[in-house]
């Protein structure tokens, strides 16, 4: 009977923290938009050795991911580490007569609704904890 060969000792990548790759925000900076976000998503992947990454590649990944998550809102689409985007059912209101300042007004009803919600995960809620 052969003896198993010990596995080989991978080498981990070093991970190199986001901000070494983009340099943190200053005050007088604009905000952070689309076109950075493809072009930081094409460099970081391409750094960790993935292989090339182009802009063009890391934009249709950000377009569906999007896609993505609307289709799946209804359920609940979770982004690991970050939180779910769920579709919130807003009931419906009916009609009333409120007085507000000394005079009656009449407020339409309201129809049944929907919203999308945002709900942060604990983690990201303890990230920006001061």
């Amino acid at each position: 009977m052969a003896k198993a060969k010990p596995a080989k000792s991978v080498k981990p990548v070093a991970k190199k923290p986001v901000v070494a790759l983009l340099g943190k925000p200053k005050k007088g900076d604009k905000a952070y938009t689309k076109s950075k976000l493809v072009a930081h998503l094409a460099a970081a992947v391409s750094a960790k050795g993935f292989g090339e990454v182009s802009k063009k590649q890391a934009g249709a990944l950000v377009e569906e991911l999007t896609a993505l998550l609307f289709v799946y809102a209804a359920v609940g689409a979770p982004l690991p580490g970050l939180g779910k985007l769920v579709l919130r059912e807003i009931p419906a209101k009916p009609a009333r007569t409120i007085v507000s300042f000394g005079k009656e007004m009449k407020v339409p009803a309201k129809p049944k609704s929907q919203k999308v919600v945002f709900r942060f995960s604990k983690e990201a809620k303890e990230f920006f904890k001061k």
